[in-house]
Order: structure tokens, then sequence, then C-alpha cells
């Protein structure tokens, strides 16, 4: 679905927590130990909860990024969106001088960037991407991507062994297609002085990606192609992400991103949904 027109109509103007388990049975990923990917609690069921991915670019230096930062608090703050979608921030404006910075983040602006920031990409298509967004035209946006019942389910286990992180995923179509899995690092309170910023709270950065799994660049961002999927059919995969001894491993956590292909061959954000490191989380069904 294109939304170009909403976009630059209005532009020009203007997290499903997981429940950690403790004692899991593991399993060995590489050199990791990760805990057991959960059973499936309805195996009969394929009626699942949808989540689009809200994608910042943004930067320390970057003095209009609080517009949109601001926008995005005011949208965590809404309890009525706030499980229909999860947010990654991309710092890539400048790598000097910004502690969240990251290759990765540099990677996923320059794949849907347009060069202007602040900007805010929906579900991984760079025709979904508008500048200093108001929170009400990002809740028009999400009402228009949000689906009743997603096309995937996911279910995921994370674990860490030294700066080794492991993560087993499973997914289980509702609909019948072609589908991709990635894993992302993201990391929370990072410090960092924001330029423009007109309170404290903005100079802490979350969701902050860190690392994307995947030898080249369209493994990291669209994920490992899991093939054809008939409905209820299930599709594993395992990521090893080696993780930068400054990232503080006690705030981070996994994204879990499933691209569907369309009929045009090009591949969309399906759902995603946060996995805590050392735990677990389930399919998440209506």
């Amino acid at each position: 679905m294109k939304i170009f027109n909403l976009f630059f109509a209005v532009c020009c103007a203007a997290m499903v927590s997981c429940t950690e388990k403790q004692d899991e049975p593991e399993v060995p990923v590489g050199d990791v130990a990760v805990p057991e990917l959960p059973a499936d609690p309805e195996p009969g069921n394929t009626s699942f909860n949808h989540r689009i991915l809200l994608l910042q670019h943004t930067g320390t230096y970057c003095s209009n990024c609080p517009n949109l930062m601001t926008s995005l608090k005011a949208l965590s703050e809404m309890d009525e969106y706030t499980p229909k979608y999860q947010h990654v921030a991309a710092h890539s404006y400048n790598e000097t001088g910004d502690p969240a910075y990251s290759q990765a983040a540099a990677n996923l602006s320059q794949a849907f960037s347009s060069g202007y920031y602040p900007e805010l990409t929906f579900n991984l298509t760079k025709e979904n991407t508008g500048t200093s967004l108001a929170v009400n035209v990002i809740t028009g946006i999400i009402d228009q991507l949000h689906k009743e019942t997603a096309d995937v389910g996911i279910a995921a286990s994370a674990g860490l062994s030294d700066n080794a992180l492991g993560v087993n995923v499973q997914i289980k179509a509702a609909k019948d297609g072609q589908y991709r899995i990635a894993a992302w690092v993201l990391e929370d309170g990072i410090r960092g002085k924001q330029e423009g910023a007109s309170d404290d709270w903005m100079n802490t950065h979350n969701n902050a990606v860190r690392a994307m799994a995947g030898n080249t660049l369209n493994m990291r961002i669209y994920g490992e192609k899991m093939g054809e999927l008939k409905v209820g059919q299930t599709a594993e995969k395992s990521f090893s992400i080696a993780m930068d001894e400054t990232w503080k491993t006690e705030n981070c956590k996994v994204l879990v991103v499933v691209n569907a292909a369309g009929a045009d061959g090009r591949y969309d954000l399906a759902n995603c949904i946060l996995c805590p490191i050392g735990g677990v989380v389930t399919y998440d069904y209506k």
C-alpha cells in the first residue's frame, strides 16, 4: 500500500512486552546457548496480532530532530496505538559525536531515507517515508497500514554468551506466501546531547539499532529467505550476532522482522516483535 499523497500533503505543513522465562531448556546456536523456542499454545490458530514498523531517521547533531522525537513520545503515550507498532531509531545523521550511531543505522537510512532529517519510514517502504510528521499524521498512517490480523505470527528466543548473541525464530503463516526473517539488535538508554533539545529526556535515546544479522545488506534488512509457506505451515531460522563490548547488553533487546513478497516480487514488512535477551516470546494470538 502506498501512502505517498497523504505524506506529502501533510508533511509539507507540518511494544509489546515479551514475558521473560527462566530456566528454559537450552539449544546451541554456534557457540551460544539460547533458550528453547516456546511451545505453540494454539497449534491450530493462525489469527495473530499485527504490528507495523516505524523507522526513525535521526541523529544528535540534527537540530530539527526533536520535532519528530516529540511526536513519537506523544504516540508512545497513546494506549490505543502502542500495541499496533514497534519503533526503531536509526542514528545516521552524524557519526562523530553520536553515541547511538551505527553502521546498521547508516545502512537503513541509505536504503529508505531521502536525506532530509528527521524522517519516518513505515514498514520498510521508501515510498512510505515522510519528514517532520505531527502525531496526528502518524496515527492516520498507522490506521491505514495496520491490519486486523497479521499475515504471519512470530515466536522467538534469544541468549547471550560473552559477546555472542544467539537468536532462534519460528514463524507460522496465516496467509500463503514467500517470507523472509531478519533479526536486529536494539539498545535503550543511550545518553547523548541532542541538538535542539527542549527537555532532558531528549538526551536519552531508545530503540537505537545497533546491528542486523546477515552476510549481505539485503539479508540484514529484509532477512533470510524461508521459501513458500502455506497457511498453518512453520519455518525456523537461527542467527548469531556479535555484540560490541561498548553496548550495554542489559539495555539491549532483539527485534524480529518478517517480510513477505508482494505480487510484484518486492518484500514488504508483514509483522515484527520484540524479544528480550535471555528470554522468549510466544505467538501473539488475538
